[in-house]
């Protein structure tokens, strides 16, 4: 494992870029709990009592953006999916390279019976592009205006048909491995426990995304419909 300033140099050397660019648009506002002790400048954290914590994120909620669930859909629009992850237990978000995205298009409703995956759209983690030289599609995390940490993709829906879609989320509870060295990052382990219980809650709007979870395995999905245009509500 590679750490401190031996870290830092072989960055510069190899030309490896970190995130930090796009992540710092806005303040953080919150604390954070970083369970590799790896920031999303792609440099170690130093802990900091009530605003950085190098632990692992034991009691952990996944929260969809409001927009995501509550909004109908049309083929052809640009759906930004937000994803935020909170430890209960250190009132802090929670940001590690083991989080995982991928998107799936399926033929029915998914779970139901004959229903099932007829294509993977995308996939990808928040490792995928961390230390990486120049643009990419990777799965990113990234601070938004209200200060608060989030996971986001911006999925464009042209060309898609008209169907069901599965958006899942998942932590993958194995440690990242470095790129630079080819060893294992030291993992101290995130659970999911929850979803929002906004992500439920009619009393806000009728719900369009469909929230499920498998806490066994850390992974949580959101099932949504795209209409054809032109048809359903906007």
């Amino acid at each position: 494992m590679i750490v401190g300033t031996v870290f830092v140099a072989l960055l510069a050397m190899t030309g490896l870029q970190s995130i930090l660019g796009n992540a710092a648009a806005y303040e953080l506002d919150e604390a954070v709990v970083y369970p590799e002790g790896i920031g999303i400048d792609g440099l170690y954290v130093t802990p900091v009592a009530g605003e950085s914590y190098v632990a692992a994120a034991s009691n952990v909620q996944v929260d969809w953006s409001d927009n995501i669930i509550f909004h109908q859909f049309a083929v052809g629009a640009k759906v930004r999916t937000e994803v935020i992850i909170h430890d209960l237990d250190l009132a802090a978000a929670v940001y590690t390279l083991s989080a995982h995205f991928r998107i799936e298009q399926w033929s029915g409703v998914p779970g139901a019976v004959g229903s099932e995956v007829t294509k993977v759209l995308y996939s990808s983690c928040i490792l995928d592009g961390l230390w990486l030289d120049g643009p990419s599609d990777a799965y990113t995390a990234e601070v938004n205006e209200l200060g608060l940490l989030l996971y986001g993709f911006n999925w464009d829906t042209r060309k898609l048909p008209s169907t069901w879609y599965r958006l899942v989320f998942w932590i993958e509870n194995e440690p990242a491995i470095c790129p630079i060295d080819g060893m294992p990052v030291n993992y101290r382990g995130v659970d999911i426990t929850s979803h929002s219980a906004g992500d439920t809650d009619t009393s806000a709007g009728t719900i369009y995304g469909f929230v499920g979870d498998d806490f066994a395995n850390n992974v949580h999905w959101l099932d949504m419909f795209l209409y054809a245009k032109n048809a359903g509500r906007k």
